[in-house]
């Protein structure tokens, strides 16, 4: 009985210490998987006007022309800098790029004033902070001037505007493509580091490219075609019967898988002059469906799209939501 009662209290000790010691295992930094660790991005933010006749008030008005919101955007790069808690050393770019390229031989801007780079300030943080603190202000005033030079410039050189060819194919010269690190920023203690890359887009939506083959247009005609098929076939879900039909939708571009879309400015032109809609569905409606489905197929890991704002600041506050929303 004793030898029992010894045995019992062995198990018992064993299991005891088998406890305490399952209770103070930590898993050190080094050892918790990569997508368990925070995560620290710079942006590499493009900002990316659809330069054609959409820019003209005169021929398709528009609450807020695209200036007010890059402008505002502009404005507010240094709280850009800060989401995320993001406190120093930040290498994010904000540039202003080129559909057609074609207007950059015009010389009507020095490239160089078309964009706000951190990255030159990599491993300087004393120099980037001297930079933020007394340099930012004006480069942004630069970049905006220069800025309003090209808008100038298009409005009275009305030129085309190839979207899909500038994601097929203009875009990569402008991203930037490095993997992700991951890096020891104390005694074991990890964070994930890398870029973003995001593509600001102001367009009406519209693609009518001089390449009119199959899948490389979305003109008001073949809305028009989807809208009375879609009434036609009695269906009640527009999503539904859209991606059921291949030939509405836009041909899959090269990848952009290393790329994010926020769409801005989708000029509704089924709407009357005062806001009101004439048809159902709307041609946003129809154009949203179609853009959502083309930039997943070709890669592109997150896409927003926004119909015309009314706000100046709301192209700001959606695109700080969409930065601290990629993963």
């Amino acid at each position: 009985m004793k030898t029992m009662t010894k045995s019992i209290s062995g198990i018992l000790k064993v299991l005891c210490i088998l406890f305490i010691t399952s209770c103070c295992t930590k898993e050190t930094p080094s050892e918790i998987p990569d997508d368990n660790l925070p995560k620290i991005y710079d942006y590499n933010v493009l900002i990316v006007p659809d330069l054609s006749n959409r820019i003209n008030p005169e021929i398709h008005p528009k609450p807020l022309n695209d200036t007010l919101l890059i402008n505002t955007i502009a404005d507010h790069i240094d709280n850009l800098l800060k989401i995320k808690s993001r406190q120093m050393n930040q290498l994010d770019i904000y540039k202003f790029d080129f559909i057609n390229r074609g207007i950059l031989n015009q010389h009507i801007a020095n490239t160089e004033d078309l964009e706000i780079n951190f990255r030159k300030f990599k491993d300087q943080a004393q120099e980037a902070s001297h930079y933020k603190r007394h340099d930012l202000k004006p480069d942004i005033a630069s970049f905006k001037n220069n800025i309003a030079k090209v808008y100038d410039y298009s409005l009275a050189h009305s030129a085309g505007s190839d979207v899909w060819n500038y994601f097929n194919q203009n875009i990569k010269n402008s991203m930037i493509n490095e993997p992700d690190k991951k890096v020891e920023i104390a005694k074991d203690e990890f964070v994930i580091t890398g870029t973003r890359n995001i593509a600001v887009l102001f367009t009406d939506g519209y693609i009518e490219s001089a390449n009119n083959s199959s899948g490389l247009r979305l003109d008001q005609d073949l809305i028009k075609k989807i809208r009375k098929e879609f009434v036609s076939s009695g269906s009640v879900d527009l999503e539904k019967f859209i991606l059921s039909k291949p030939e509405y939708l836009i041909r899959k571009t090269s990848d952009l898988n290393q790329l994010n879309v926020i769409v801005f400015e989708m000029v509704d032109r089924s709407l009357d002059k005062n806001g009101v809609t004439t048809v159902q569905p709307t041609d946003f409606e129809i154009m949203k469906i179609i853009w959502k489905k083309w930039l997943k197929d070709s890669g592109a890991a997150q896409v927003e799209i926004y119909p015309a704002l009314t706000n100046k600041t709301e192209a700001y506050e959606a695109l700080k939501k969409f930065m601290e929303e990629i993963k």
